[in-house]
């Protein structure tokens, strides 16, 4: 059943917005940036429930906050769709799937981490996940304002993390005030 708003935009249900989190939190493995790909193309390649920047703004808030991307994304996407609710449904989503997962690791896969089939997998999956954090930086990095000024912060900040061994945090702070100066106003 579709809902409509009183504008006529169709809306969500609380039950869309569960299944698609509940779905993202299954099919991620390695959580934070390896999630976003799958991010993106759930809630804005499928359902086109967010256009790309608006998807960029809130994965960039997520990373501020404390707490997992993933909860952090689910909590403002589900807070821009549904207010309240939705903040509840897909928090909910995105993190069931975790716990029923860490629960079936505690009662039935320590048993097996000896087993040369399970270390492989583990592996792979390891290199899968540094493909879906490739993926991710192109996916939003191209939709960030690429010129000398944004080059240059980027290079700075990795060249800050190498050799200073700083906390991500103070690196987004340090990035976040210096892009307030350089990076241009949007025209409204």
């Amino acid at each position: 059943m579709r809902h409509k708003d009183v504008h006529g935009v169709e809306r969500v249900t609380l039950w869309q917005i569960f299944f698609v989190f509940f779905k993202i939190g299954l099919l991620t493995f390695g959580g934070g940036f390896a999630m976003l790909p799958v991010l993106n193309y759930e809630l804005y390649t499928k359902r086109k429930w967010i256009d790309q920047e608006t998807l960029t703004d809130i994965v960039s808030l997520a990373t501020v906050f404390p707490g997992a991307i993933a909860v952090n994304s689910a909590f403002l996407q589900g807070l821009r769709m549904r207010g309240v609710l939705g903040v509840i449904v897909a928090v909910t989503g995105i993190v069931t799937p975790s716990i029923i997962v860490i629960l079936l690791i505690g009662i039935f896969l320590f048993r097996f981490t000896s087993v040369h089939i399970v270390q492989a997998f583990f592996k792979g999956a390891g290199a899968a996940i540094t493909g879906q954090i490739a993926y991710a930086v192109y996916v939003f990095g191209r939709g960030t304002t690429l010129n000398l000024r944004t080059i240059g912060l980027t290079l700075g900040i990795l060249a800050i993390l190498f050799a200073f061994k700083i906390h991500p945090i103070v690196a987004i702070l340090i990035s976040g005030t210096v892009g307030m100066f350089i990076v241009p106003k949007r025209k409204s």
